[in-house]
């Protein structure tokens, strides 16, 4: 999905983004992540290539909270 989308392109045709006309839709899920149930292992496969525990809690959310915090003072 994320090639495609990378390498999508505007049309006026109908697009069927990584399916076809034949088999429209997503690939199939990866077996490690079958669901939302299966967030957590994205952080286990962060540390198995060498991601540091400040750089895997950063990508599993404190990025986005260090964003909001600093965006939506006031809010």
């Amino acid at each position: 999905v994320v090639e495609w989308m990378r390498n999508g392109r505007w049309t006026t045709e109908r697009d069927y983004g990584e399916g076809s006309a034949d088999k429209p839709g997503f690939p199939a899920q990866p077996a490690w992540f079958k669901d939302s149930s299966d967030f957590p292992n994205i952080a286990v496969g962060l540390a198995k290539v060498g991601f540091d525990d400040e750089s895997v809690a950063a990508v599993m959310g404190n990025n986005w909270l260090r964003f909001f915090e600093e965006s939506f003072v006031g809010v």
